[in-house]
């Protein structure tokens, strides 16, 4: 297990769902058949894992609040989660990317390649989509530390489970960070939503 700061919001919370049901339980399914990597059959139960340690943490709390004490931040949490789920999914994203960039009538990998294919005439979203959005979800759940984060793990963990009211140093580490949460979820401008909601 490996302590990381996370974020989980509704957009997160729609993508995680969009890439467990609409690719990676697919994607299993192709796999048994025997078409596809071993990998993508134990992906879904992976995904499962550490969404169920990211529900667990968001719903133990603390809340975390603006330094003003009004507007509760979403799901700013230090989640414990299983380094093994998430080096699976890991390799199970490079062997979809991979097959996403397969030439035609290559060997290898055509069995993933012509399940991802069969996604499409489907009409739940591209192949090359899906993909894309895992890529960002799994970005979410494994948040690259930088100086922001470190900040908020820092007031997190003095906290030692208590609701937490940043203080003006710690806000702005937050609202940089909810600038790039904002990006990886959308990929559109950041400053239509703030990602945090009213008491």
């Amino acid at each position: 297990m490996s302590a990381r700061l996370v974020v989980v919001d509704p957009d997160f919370e729609a993508q995680y769902e969009r890439v467990r049901d609409q690719l990676l339980v697919p994607m299993a399914e192709a796999a048994r058949s025997g078409r596809s990597p071993d990998v993508l059959v134990e992906a879904p139960a992976a995904f499962r894992t550490v969404g169920a340690c990211l529900a667990a943490a968001v719903e133990k709390g603390p809340r975390v609040w603006t330094p003003n004490g009004r507007w509760e931040h979403e799901g700013l949490r230090i989640v414990d989660l299983p380094t093994s789920s998430l080096d699976l999914l890991y390799s199970a994203l490079r062997e979809l990317s991979g097959a996403l960039v397969e030439p035609s009538g290559s060997a290898h990998p055509v069995g993933t390649a012509v399940a991802l294919r069969a996604l499409d005439a489907t009409g739940e979203g591209t192949a090359v989509r899906l993909v894309g959005t895992m890529a960002r979800v799994l970005s979410l759940m494994d948040l690259a530390p930088d100086a922001d984060t470190a900040v908020l793990t820092v007031a997190l963990e003095a906290a030692d489970g208590q609701d937490v009211r940043l203080t003006y140093a710690q806000e702005d580490a937050w609202q940089r960070l909810a600038h790039r949460l904002t990006m990886l979820l959308t990929e559109d401008a950041p400053l239509h939503r703030f990602l945090y909601r009213s008491d």
